[in-house]
């Protein structure tokens, strides 16, 4: 990119800080920063060397004025690729606003940088895939929001370089202060860490497919598709409050943008004073605990701003909470009801809901049409029917033809399913010898869980939350793929 190319449509730009270098544009002592070449040195009048620079998604126009600096960091510049890492030293100061070449009209404050050293900490190999066109760079035409899902195979083969996307890199640190706020809230309710085993020697039966099977010296594992059963036995030695936050694995035949087969859950049991609504309850105010932390908090805000470049979804969250600060509850049956009634589509009690029928709920519930409360992004689902459900959750009382259990539906999908799990051991024998595909209870892979029931199990239940979905539906982001930075699906092994 040309010199001369650096010096249009001058807007205001924002201050730059950093270890108090510049402030209201005043340059103050020589500093030190890293960035990567964004685009090829230009050699303009009088020998200067033209760099634009960026880091984190800020950009430097990196001046080398052949009287202000050495000999060998000229020719270093001439000589740089782009994507290289460098360390320029020099004063910085406010330069123009310039818009880049968008749809959007974007401006991008340029911070001016008048080099008296630069040093190369890493040359990078040049290549036809080190621009992937998304960094939003002054003058840089960035493909249009309908256009970009045709780059998504691309960005995920060149993940690394797409991850210097600050947009992109965004999302990754939203996934680690997700993660962050949920283990911040269960501290404060004296829940402990447990980790739990990812190799496990149980299986469901009639569920084989839906598990990945690993050798394991002279027998079979399996990938943990859960982190429950483990949890669960924690409680029966009196640890009371437990989760983990984990890797589980599922065998997803379908590659499409809805589907891992291997993501991060955080799970978590515990022993139930009352009932069942105590679950309902903690899945609730953890829920709304971590999407208040993201709307409101400065770093979460922060990332919100430089998401929404590229997923214009970011920042658009509705949270609507009723007069207790609650989320919109609402049974099976009355979903059901909703979508004959309200959405006019053919929905039958005795079957579950479909994607298409969860989306539709979804989009009903956050627009301004809904009749139920204020427009919303995230309800609750509870009494699934029991021939929806596990054999070992809890009939509910006032109808026993449903559960104690629930759903978190979260912009038209899952992302929380919790329950009240059986702590008889009587009464979970009988659900697994009487299931449709039962569960041989004195077996040797479920033994162990038998026998946590056998020496006494507290009333319990727990929930599990998928922190990819939380992250998807919070920003509007398409392809689950998304939230991961090395994504595993049916059809992705590398990178």
């Amino acid at each position: 990119m040309a010199s001369k190319d650096l010096c249009v449509n001058e807007v205001h730009a924002p201050n730059f800080h950093s270890n108090g270098s510049v402030i209201n544009g005043h340059t103050t002592k020589d500093q030190s920063r890293d960035a990567r070449v964004h685009s090829c040195p230009v050699s303009g009048p009088e020998g200067i060397v033209t760099i634009l620079l960026r880091h984190k998604g800020q950009f430097f126009k990196a001046l080398l004025e052949p009287d202000a600096v050495d000999d060998s960091s000229l020719d270093e510049a001439k000589s740089l690729t782009v994507e290289s890492l460098v360390r320029v030293t020099g004063s910085f100061a406010n330069g123009t606003g310039l818009t880049n070449t968008t749809n959007d009209d974007i401006a991008v404050s340029v911070v001016t940088c008048h080099v008296k050293k630069l040093a190369v900490l890493s040359q990078a190999k040049p290549g036809p895939l080190h621009n992937l066109s998304l960094h939003g760079a002054p003058n840089e035409a960035v493909p249009p929001s309908h256009s970009r899902g045709a780059l998504f195979e691309k960005r995920l083969d060149n993940r690394l370089l797409d991850a210097r996307v600050a947009s992109t890199a965004a999302i990754f640190k939203l996934f680690s202060g997700v993660h962050e706020l949920a283990v911040d809230f269960l501290r404060k309710r004296d829940f402990y860490h447990v980790p739990t085993p990812a190799l496990v020697n149980y299986e469901f039966p009639g569920e084989e497919d839906d598990l990945f099977s690993v050798p394991y010296f002279d027998r079979t594992a399996r990938l943990a598709p859960t982190g429950e059963i483990h949890l669960g036995m924690a409680l029966s030695a009196d640890l009371e409050r437990v989760y983990d936050c984990h890797t589980v694995f599922r065998r997803e035949p379908a590659s499409d943008g809805r589907h891992l087969t291997e993501f991060t859950m955080l799970e978590m049991v515990f022993n139930l004073k009352n009932d069942w609504t105590e679950i309902l309850d903690l899945a609730d105010n953890l829920l709304v605990s971590i999407i208040q932390s993201l709307q409101q908090l400065e770093k979460y805000i922060t990332l919100t701003n430089t998401a929404h470049r590229l997923y214009p979804g970011a920042g658009t969250f509705q949270l609507g909470l009723d007069q207790n600060g609650k989320l919109f509850r609402v049974t099976f049956k009355e979903a059901k009801a909703i979508l004959r009634n309200s959405l006019g589509l053919k929905s039958n009690d005795q079957d579950d809901f479909t994607r298409e029928e969860e989306a539709a709920l979804g989009r009903f519930l956050a627009s301004s049409d809904t009749h139920l409360g204020k427009p919303t992004d995230v309800f609750i689902l509870t009494h699934f029917p029991r021939h929806l459900r596990a054999c070992n959750i809890y009939i509910a009382e006032e109808d026993e033809t449903t559960t104690q259990s629930f759903d978190v539906i979260l912009r038209g999908q899952e992302c929380i399913t919790g329950c009240r799990l059986l702590h008889s051991y009587q009464e979970l024998h009988k659900a697994f010898t009487t299931r449709s595909h039962p569960i041989d209870p004195d077996s040797p892979e479920w033994r162990p869980y038998m026998e946590a029931h056998e020496i006494g199990m507290p009333p319990w239940g727990g929930f599990g939350l998928g922190i990819n979905r939380l992250v998807q539906g919070f920003w509007g982001l398409t392809d689950i793929r998304e939230t991961v930075l090395f994504p595993r699906d049916a059809a992705r092994l590398i990178p």
